[in-house]
């Protein structure tokens, strides 16, 4: 028996999971690989206080963003970790100040024909992001940030 006649065996949700254990592992070596061809970021920061009361509201640091309107599921994290996201509707994940390469996807889980969108974000500005409209489909994106 061959790996496709297994497959076509295989219910829908186990070939989601597979999907996205595929696309995790995709994930993490482009990132791998785009951390090896970075240069080192050997610049410090500083910012003032006097700007705090315009700088309260507004986002800071990385986060990653899926805008679906159904239920979703996927990866995102910094090189060499990565977390399990999941949720339906509109999600932000903080990921803090110290990632330098992020790498995330998220899949629909309901099948919808809408589109799922996920988002890099830094400092609350849009720096990268991927859409699907398939059903059951991936979107992945990664970033130096």
């Amino acid at each position: 028996m061959s790996f496709l006649d297994d497959w076509k065996e295989w219910s829908t949700a186990k070939k989601a999971i597979s999907i996205i254990v595929v696309c995790c592992i995709g994930v993490i070596i482009v990132a791998m690989i785009g951390g090896g061809l970075s240069s080192d970021k050997n610049t410090a920061t500083t910012s003032s206080s006097n700007n705090s009361d315009n700088t309260a509201n507004q986002a800071t640091g990385v986060q990653i963003k899926v805008i679906y309107d159904g239920e979703w599921q996927g990866a995102a994290g910094d090189v060499g970790s990565s977390s399990s996201i999941s949720g339906s509707g509109e999600k932000t994940i903080d990921l803090g100040d110290d990632v330098t390469i992020v790498s995330a996807d998220a899949q629909k889980m309901d099948g919808g024909s809408g589109t799922l969108t996920i988002q890099i974000l830094k400092d609350g500005k849009v720096i990268k992001e991927s859409s699907t409209d398939s059903a059951y489909g991936v979107a992945t994106v990664s970033a130096s940030v």
